[in-house]
């Protein structure tokens, strides 16, 4: 009995080891096998041009086409004010008058001395020519006549500044001042305004600094009235801000019903023109870059194909592919770090266009 037990033993143990080296290689090429057809689940983005145009909204303020501060040229009692706040006058509108008395009278005093001169120098220069004066007393004749021309046109000046007038047609503000007022030079009088047409001055960021130019339209917006109007770019600044790499345009937009207020907040909307080789955006994640240049992945028949690329236009979250894909291919977008030329994928998701747009 002890023997057949020890000769059972010894076959069963032979039978154990005659199975596990039968079915080991087995096992281990089952496992190779299914490593091989491994198929990577990845997020897809369809590649596809970009939009026809594009629009940049920025905010805005309104400003008066022309504004100054009228202030008095010189010193006086203010005898009159030809205006009341906020009327709208004409160019050439007499604003106000400081007291001109001591002025008048010297310009008459002056006139009648500028007459004298005129005389004198008529009769010297009829002496002169019959021999009855001399050279050197018609040339002090003449400087005579020549000085009183002067002063009587240095009192005109005076007399000019004693009168405040619109340099525009425009509206005024309230007025500062008083009639029976003391004057000194530069006292403020009234702030005018042009306000028929308003200015509107808004900042554009580097990406788009130079793609507007004068007479483009933009669309101001007070979203306060929902109140919409063109505007045309008038001027633009020929610097990028140091502070926040931007550049300052102006519009001008009309306001002659006067629903816009100087001073007021819009938003304007600036629309981009389609340059003529449009790019196709795709997420920048999609996009390697090796020592050849730039390439993605793009799924073909459940494979994804190394593709190579050219790029524009690059922002944080996308490039701009100028060629190297064609519309609707399959972008692979995740996975990367796994994927090879020739892997398997199976697209579990296609992200949202929406977010990718890039323009040149």
């Amino acid at each position: 009995m002890g023997k057949m037990s020890l000769v059972c033993l010894g076959l069963t143990l032979c039978l154990v080891a005659c199975t596990a080296e039968g079915t080991s290689p087995d096992k281990k090429g089952k496992g190779a096998r299914g490593d091989k057809n491994q198929i990577l689940a990845v997020e897809g983005y369809l590649a596809q041009k970009s939009a026809a145009a594009e629009t940049y909204e920025v905010a805005g303020t309104l400003l008066p086409m022309d504004q100054v501060e009228l202030k008095a040229e010189t010193s006086g009692r203010l005898v009159s004010l030809s205006v009341k706040d906020g009327a709208p006058v004409e160019k050439g509108t007499l604003i106000a008058k400081i007291d001109d008395a001591e002025l008048r009278a010297q310009e008459k005093q002056t006139i009648a001395q500028l007459e004298y001169a005129k005389q004198n120098e008529q009769r010297v220069r009829t002496l002169t020519e019959k021999e009855g004066a001399t050279v050197a007393e018609l040339e002090t004749a003449v400087a005579a006549l020549r000085s009183a021309e002067a002063s009587l046109e240095q009192i005109k000046a005076q007399l000019a500044k004693t009168e405040v007038r619109a340099p525009f047609a425009g509206t005024l503000g309230f007025l500062n001042v008083s009639k029976g007022a003391w004057m000194t030079s530069g006292t403020s009088i009234a702030t005018l305004s042009s306000v028929n047409r308003l200015k509107v001055e808004f900042a554009l960021p580097q990406r788009y600094a130079t793609s507007v130019g004068k007479g483009r339209t933009v669309t101001v917006w007070d979203e306060e009235q929902n109140l919409r109007v063109d505007g045309k770019i008038e001027s633009l600044e020929p610097n990028l801000s140091d502070a926040n790499r931007s550049r300052m345009i102006r519009a001008v937009i009309d306001n002659t019903k006067g629903k816009l207020l100087s001073g007021g907040f819009v938003k304007v909307n600036v629309t981009f023109e389609a340059p003529k080789e449009m790019p196709m955006p795709i997420p920048s994640e999609a996009v390697t870059l090796d020592d050849a240049g730039a390439y993605v992945f793009v799924a073909k028949g459940g494979k994804a194909v190394q593709t190579r690329v050219k790029t524009g236009l690059r922002t944080p979250i996308s490039v701009g592919v100028t060629s190297g894909l064609n519309e609707s291919d399959t972008v692979i977008v995740s996975g990367m770090m796994s994927m090879k030329n020739g892997a398997s994928v199976k697209i579990k998701e296609l992200r949202n266009p929406m977010h990718y747009e890039v323009t040149p």
